[in-house]
């Protein structure tokens, strides 16, 4: 086996692990654990989605968060861009990357965002070039890139056509996700593989969920196939509403103190990571509380 030296692991709590919460976190709070983040190490955090409020309340309050985030040399931050409307609003804040979304299946993509995978492609290809020429660096993510909710295993080339046309339109990096968690080892290392063999200068993304305690295993698998970046959100929140049985991200604490064990360096403090998943559990509990 071939272990890195280093991974990057980026923090998605403010994103996908707080979008489906019942409670609005207040935007004073949502910088306050932003500075714990950051405090914590981590120097990529996907902080908001520039979707419309009424599709994601949780997040209505993306351009003032954006507004007021701490600037830092060495942090990056990361949004969702889901159309035309939120690619103005992305390009009139300082967030550094934007993340362009879709699925590889494409009866979850119309469940998710009312569209074939290929008008997703058609409509991206111009949201990237415009941020591209804006000087902002652009992520392609393929959701349900191993196994689709509705339509079982999803075939290899399927995510590699996906692929291709993103890589054609210019992105900077291509995530995988594992939407349901469902993905075994071996497919995750056939297809990350496959694809680093395919564009072996493209940053390559893991994003994983845990239903059947499989996430730890795959990010083994994920590393060994020459992934670059895996995503994390503190306590395991998170989830995709349009994914039936979908859990929450895999859990940041477990994912540092694996890498820490096996000296795989990830620039995280790993005593306040656990710190972190203690008080992300306890104010999203008390919340949930709060709403019944």
């Amino acid at each position: 086996m071939k272990f890195p030296e280093s991974i990057e692991v980026r923090d998605v709590t403010l994103r996908d692990g707080l979008q489906n919460e019942s409670i609005f976190f207040e935007t004073d709070e949502k910088l306050k654990g932003l500075d714990q983040l950051i405090a914590a190490g981590y120097k990529r955090i996907e902080v908001t989605s520039f979707v419309h409020p009424k599709w994601v309340p949780a997040l209505r309050d993306a351009d003032e968060l954006a507004e007021h985030l701490p600037l830092h040399p060495d942090v990056e931050y990361d949004a969702l861009v889901p159309n035309r409307r939120g690619l103005d609003r992305f390009l009139n804040t300082s967030i550094h990357n934007a993340v362009f979304f879709l699925s590889a299946s494409t009866l979850h993509n119309q469940a998710n965002l009312n569209k074939s995978t290929d008008d997703s492609l058609d409509d991206i290809r111009a949201l990237i070039i415009e941020a591209k020429n804006k000087g902002r660096k652009t992520i392609g993510g393929i959701a349900t890139a191993f196994v689709c909710p509705y339509a079982g295993v999803v075939p290899y080339t399927e995510v590699e056509k996906v692929a291709e046309r993103l890589v054609t339109s210019g992105i900077d990096e291509l995530g995988l996700g594992d939407t349901i968690g469902k993905a075994t080892p071996r497919v995750v290392y056939e297809y990350c593989s496959r694809l680093r063999e395919k564009y072996p200068n493209l940053a390559l993304s893991l994003h994983l969920h845990d239903t059947y305690g499989y996430g730890l295993a795959n990010i083994l698998a994920g590393l060994q196939a020459g992934i670059q970046s895996i995503d994390v959100a503190q306590a395991g929140l998170g989830g995709c509403p349009y994914a039936p049985g979908s859990p929450g991200n895999i859990k940041a604490s477990s994912v540092a103190s694996f890498l820490e064990q096996q000296n795989i360096q990830t620039g995280l403090d790993l005593a306040r990571v656990i710190e972190l998943d203690k008080a992300f559990y306890e104010l999203t509990n008390r919340s949930s509380a709060v709403a019944k």
